[in-house]
């Protein structure tokens, strides 16, 4: 098991004990507050699935509980469909943070090691018999002028070009176009994400010129790492959903990402009239095969679901695979299990998808191979630096936010690798340096013990905080890393020398060449959400909403891009 899978099984740990001591989710995670259904008269159903679902399942489970389904005992059945990472909502099942009576994780691959897992513990598996939702292949998104470039569609496209754009210094350049620069790549971090693992697995069947027998050996072999080490090094940074990586693709253009690893559903996403293109975005169906995301939905085996929790569940899945659902799975790009409804539009070249691919399809691994993979994962990925802007003004010790803040950052720390370095800049009226460039690997202990010693006091210089920061990675900017700011704040900018529009105008200039990120956390009901997104989005990064009930799940969150 890798440092990060244990931690993050320590932290929903944490999570679940703070919870017992009267602690909350955050209500937009999983609408806690809410009124509940009084459980003489009602089934209340909790259904944890793959968030790149999400609109179909919102769709079809608001017309479920509209449509009065009811046990044999004349209860009605309500669902609440709460959309997670596929890894995120494995992990929650296995630490019990989330008791869901059913999942339905985006891959075969995440059911086989949550139940591996929870055999290993318990002696039994964690999901029962499933079956498959929808259907949608795992695709290489890229923007058409490019994926012309490499000679598609008359030539198929794979990884082994991938390979060689992430491995060409010229960038481009080599295939014509200097103007377009470096190759960006992008996918999900594969212990979290779905698209992200298979990446992973698809990178190492390609190594070895497999599609199915993948081995531990074949994991382990030197040409194997040396494969994905250069795939890698072309990544711009991870994450923890497929969604934001598409968002992000089409909302910014190919100056952030030239490609990403997405879901054939996400490419017809991309026609949708929200999102000017500056290009059209096409399906590459890898020539070395890939993997169908097959969404199985199973009832969790877990002593919080009853006999009537799993009555209830069998009949919303048969709800699901019912054949007016799985019709309109259709309308939001996704092919039916049911093989006997035929595809139509949107599955056509006008989406860039190509309904006859793919044409070759891998086998998923054992689990003992997955872990390998996931292994190797982290001796190739790309290393990162990290810089924690910490806020300690004296708002800080209201409500409990210094403490559990300290706990968060701790949990950052936790999950980093140890090739990754990591810095702290703690500001009050003053931003002032506590660590810098500190490498993990001899300096994690060291670095908690400073987190936990910080102490609330004094005012706010937030941008001059962040500028100082930006300032410094880009000095001993490394090309070959990731480099990220995380910023939390409380309150509102009250005492530093620079000013918003002066920040914006340093952090966003060159931002995609610079390729510094600044992830920011709006954290409690002071913070100013609205200028901490502004400062994300001009980085091309994520702002979050914070609270000490939440923080920790926001750090761990924010960890999956590095």
């Amino acid at each position: 098991m890798t440092r990060r899978w244990k931690a993050v099984l320590l932290g929903l740990t944490v999570l679940i004990c703070g919870a017992c001591g009267g602690e909350d989710r955050e209500a937009s995670e999983d609408g806690a507050g809410a009124p509940r259904p009084d459980p003489a008269t009602t089934v209340q159903l909790l259904f944890t699935y793959g968030s790149e679902k999400q609109a179909w399942i919102d769709d079809v489970t608001a017309a479920f509980n509209a449509s009065g389904a009811r046990t044999s005992n004349g209860k009605q059945i309500q669902v609440e469909a709460v959309a997670q990472g596929s890894g995120e909502a494995i992990d929650d099942l296995l630490a019990g943070a989330r008791q869901a009576h059913l999942t339905s994780p985006a891959s075969e691959a995440f059911i086989r090691l949550g139940n591996a897992r929870s055999r290993a513990r318990t002696g039994k598996d964690l999901v029962g018999e499933t079956r498959n939702l929808v259907l949608s292949p795992v695709v290489i998104a890229m923007w058409r002028p490019m994926a012309e470039a490499l000679g598609w569609p008359q030539k198929p496209v794979g990884w082994s070009d991938i390979l060689a754009l992430a491995r060409d210094p010229a960038g481009w350049s080599a295939h014509g176009h200097p103007e377009w620069g470096a190759f960006k790549f992008g996918h999900t971090h594969p212990e979290y994400s779905n698209s992200g693992l298979i990446s992973m697995l698809a990178e190492v069947y390609a190594a070895n010129g497999k599609v199915a027998g993948l081995t531990l050996e074949d994991v382990r072999r030197p040409e194997t790492a040396a494969f994905v080490s250069g795939i890698e090094s072309s990544v711009v940074h991870y994450g923890s959903s497929t969604g934001f990586f598409g968002k992000r693709l089409f909302t910014d253009g190919p100056r952030y990402l030239s490609a990403a690893v997405l879901y054939e559903s996400s490419v017809i996403d991309s026609t949708s009239p929200e999102y000017r293109l500056q290009f059209p975005v096409v399906a590459l169906y890898p020539k070395e095969g890939t993997f169908w995301s097959d969404h199985p939905v199973g009832i969790v085996d877990r002593e919080w679901v009853t006999p009537e929790h799993r009555e209830a569940a069998k009949i919303y899945i048969d709800y699901l695979l019912a054949r007016p659902q799985q019709e309109k799975a259709l309308q939001y790009g996704f092919r039916p299990s049911d093989v006997n409804i035929p595809l139509a539009a949107p599955f056509d070249a006008t989406h860039g998808v190509d309904p006859k691919e793919p044409q070759t399809t891998l086998e998923v691994p054992p689990v003992e191979v997955i872990d390998a993979a996931l292994g190797l994962f982290h001796e190739a990925k790309k290393r990162s630096d990290v810089t924690l802007v910490l806020d300690v003004s004296g708002s800080m010790q209201d409500d409990g936010k210094i403490d559990a803040a300290r706990v968060g950052a701790e949990q950052l720390l936790t999950l980093l690798d140890d090739r990754d370095s990591f810095s702290l800049l703690a500001f009050n009226d003053d931003p002032r340096w506590i660590l810098q460039d500190q490498p993990l690997a001899q300096g994690r202990a060291g670095a908690i013990e400073s987190v936990r010693g910080l102490i609330a006091d004094g005012g706010t210089a937030l941008y001059d905080a962040i500028g100082q920061a930006y300032d410094d990675l880009l000095q001993r900017r490394d090309r070959g890393r990731i480099a990220a700011i995380v910023v939390l704040s409380d309150g509102e900018d009250r005492d530093s020398r620079t000013k918003l529009d002066e920040l914006l105008s340093k952090i966003s200039a060159g931002s995609e060449d610079r390729g510094i990120r600044v992830f920011t956390i709006a954290y409690g009901k002071d913070a100013k959400q609205d200028i901490l997104k502004t400062i994300a989005e001009a980085t091309r990064a994520r702002s979050y909403e914070g609270n000490p009930a939440n923080i920790r799940t926001v750090f761990r969150e924010i960890s999956t891009f590095f």
